[in-house]
């Protein structure tokens, strides 16, 4: 489902608006109308003076100021301790009137201690360097009853101990009823501390969720420049929460490395910007890179005199150069018409509002003005959420696409598959029928082939006319070849002979009484036994080899003298037949193509993995089958 632009628009403006509605309030520390004391505060002033105690600048030059107060603009480049002197009245109703009061002290920059009509309430831990870091941290305390006057004028004593590099001063104080100052107390802690560790703990949240994306697609640059910026972010966002200088030597040291994170945020958030644009501005980005590392270097290098105007300036050119870029980048985004440029470009300038807003609150232009720079991450937590949650249904749509896309395709295969088993089946099936009807054309020719010849030699050779009778014998006899060939076409059916002899006995008989008519001595050799018990298949292969063999001496040899051995061996059994023939050219007779016979007898033999060798020359042809027992049948 997409989400249409102007909604998704009106979405992240409503959210800006809210921030701006709920923090740009000026936040006023109201009391009960139910009070029984509403304290007063008359008139504060200020004194240069390194005294440990009150006492001891009574009658020191006070001059008057207006709390809150930073002194640098009284003392421009005074950095050390100052004494604050806040003068006020109880007003309780009655003078019986003892209510618990409260003292709340927004901020003391740097590091101070509090005083109560020369009693002191309270110090930090560290009032010389490495000075203790009091500027954002809210201070309660309960105000001694004993020490309260209800009657008269009270004194409130703060030493400040500050540099001119952290806007030295005192907040704003307030003194009240316990049960008021509480709730103050809680909205600045809000205020000044709690949401900033929320921003840092969303910061941390955000940088690690892009971090992992760039790790495992490191193509995402720009996720990886925002987890390397938000780790600068919380490094200078840290200052806010700190509360002692250590380990830094000093709070000029601590703000050295606080401004370099700064600057090294706002580069990496610029690249991150253009990253995610799609953007490369090779010299401008040499150029930034060169200028970050010359201000970085410079916080060092610069003389301590020229220091608070140095880190001012870099703070200074940081913050205008986050404000040009998000400008920059702004109008780039809402030019184009992708929806999520366009969010980037209200988030980018909503978060330059609120720092605008945060950056003059800072400097005091705004007066009062709560800090919402630390929304600025929820601001691009939205934005991150809703970017990655469209990125999400978009590679979710792109994957339901490819799995129907991918379902299409298989049903596509499948039936082409089909098709190709059933014409694989078909061709299976007429290979088969070949097959079968080359091996039937094969025993019909060494078979009843061999009758045939064997009838006509008979025929030939007769001494006188055949007679009715002997004619219908010859028949008969090719009539039962015939039913042979047909019964023992399937191996199944073949009964295995008990021994060489036996097996071999029907293909003696039936050429002996040709070769006497022809006058060709015929001797015979068999071995008497099977040391291993042969297969149906080798019997066959062997007989009908042996058969047309004999078949081709009486029709080409002219041979006057035939040998016929067959050799049982432990692994395998031997076939040769001699005869002293006129003999043949076995290589012509071969490459010509017209001997079946031969041909028939070589593929029966390489099917159970076996040799014939057939040499001829006049005089003396020779045929020799060697087949193993346990034969291998070979597909051919």
């Amino acid at each position: 489902m997409r989400v249409p632009v102007n909604s998704l628009l009106m979405l992240m403006a409503g959210i800006v608006l809210v921030f701006l509605s709920c923090f740009l309030t000026k936040n006023t520390w109201a009391q009960s109308g139910n009070t029984i004391c509403a304290p007063s505060l008359d008139a504060a002033y200020a004194v240069q003076s390194d005294s440990d105690s009150p006492d001891s600048i009574a009658q020191a030059n006070w001059k008057r100021v207006t709390v809150p107060d930073y002194w640098t603009q009284r003392w421009p480049n005074h950095t050390g301790v100052v004494w604050y002197r806040v003068e006020w009245h109880a007003h309780c109703q009655g003078d019986s009137s003892r209510a618990p009061l409260a003292l709340l002290v927004s901020s003391m920059n740097m590091a101070g201690q509090v005083w109560l009509n020369g009693q002191l309430l309270w110090s930090d831990a560290n009032l010389s360097e490495p000075l203790s870091r009091s500027w954002n941290s809210p201070r309660f305390l309960n105000l001694p009853s004993q020490s309260v006057n209800y009657s008269a004028p009270n004194q409130l004593h703060f030493r400040i101990t500050g540099d001119t590099l952290s806007t030295p001063g005192l907040g704003h104080i307030s003194v009240g009823e316990t049960q008021n100052v509480i709730a103050q107390f809680k909205e600045a802690t809000w205020n000044q501390r709690t949401i900033f560790y929320l921003n840092i703990i969303l910061s941390l949240t955000l940088g690690m969720v892009c971090c992992c994306i760039w790790l495992f697609r490191r193509q995402e640059t720009a996720y990886g420049w925002y987890a390397l910026a938000s780790v600068f972010w919380v490094c200078f966002a840290s200052n806010t929460l700190i509360t002692e200088t250590a380990p830094f030597s000093n709070t000029a040291s601590f703000t050295q490395f606080n401004i370099a994170f700064f600057t090294l945020f706002i580069i990496c958030f610029c690249i991150f910007s253009w990253r995610f644009l799609d953007k490369r501005f090779p010299r401008i980005e040499k150029s930034f890179f060169a200028l970050t590392l010359m201000l970085i270097a410079s916080i060092w290098l610069v003389p301590v005199a020229y220091l608070p105007n140095t880190l001012l300036g870099i703070f200074f050119a940081s913050v205008l150069l986050f404000s040009l870029n998000s400008l920059f980048v702004s109008f780039l985004c809402f030019r184009t018409k992708q929806l999520e440029f366009w969010l980037l470009g209200v988030t980018l300038a909503g978060c330059l509002v609120i720092s605008s807003i945060s950056f003059l609150s800072l400097f005091h232009v705004l007066g009062n003005t709560s800090i919402v720079l630390p929304y600025t991450s929820l601001l691009f937590a939205v934005f991150l959420s809703i970017i990655l949650a469209m990125r999400l249904s978009k590679s979710l749509r792109r994957i339901e696409r490819f799995n129907e896309e991918l379902n299409q395709k298989i049903l596509e295969a499948e039936k082409k598959l089909e098709l190709t088993l059933n014409y694989r089946h078909t061709l299976t099936i007429k290979n088969h029928q070949l097959k079968e009807r080359l091996n039937l054309a094969h025993e019909l020719h060494d078979g009843l082939g061999s009758s045939l010849v064997r009838a006509m030699t008979q025929i030939s050779y007769a001494k006188q006319a055949m007679s009715n009778k002997q004619a219908l014998s010859i028949l008969s006899q090719l009539r039962n070849d015939l039913r042979q060939i047909i019964d023992n076409f399937s191996e199944s059916q073949i009964k295995l002979p008990s021994n060489p002899i036996y097996w071999l006995a029907p293909l003696r008989n039936r050429f002996v009484q040709i070769f006497d008519d022809m006058q060709i001595s015929l001797q015979w050799e068999v071995d008497p036994e099977w040391i291993k018990p042969p297969s149906a298949m080798l019997c066959i292969t062997l007989y009908r080899v042996a058969e047309e063999s004999l078949t081709n001496v009486i029709k080409h040899s002219q041979a006057s003298a035939v040998h016929f051995r067959f050799f049982v061996k432990a692994d395998n059994v031997e076939l040769h037949i001699i005869d002293n023939g006129v003999g043949f050219n076995t290589v012509d007779i071969g490459r010509s193509g017209f001997s079946v016979g031969m041909h028939s007898m070589r593929t029966r033999i390489e099917r159970l993995a076996g040799i014939l060798e057939i040499q001829s020359r006049p005089g003396e042809t020779s045929i020799a089958a060697r087949v193993p027992l346990e034969p291998k049948i070979v597909e051919l």
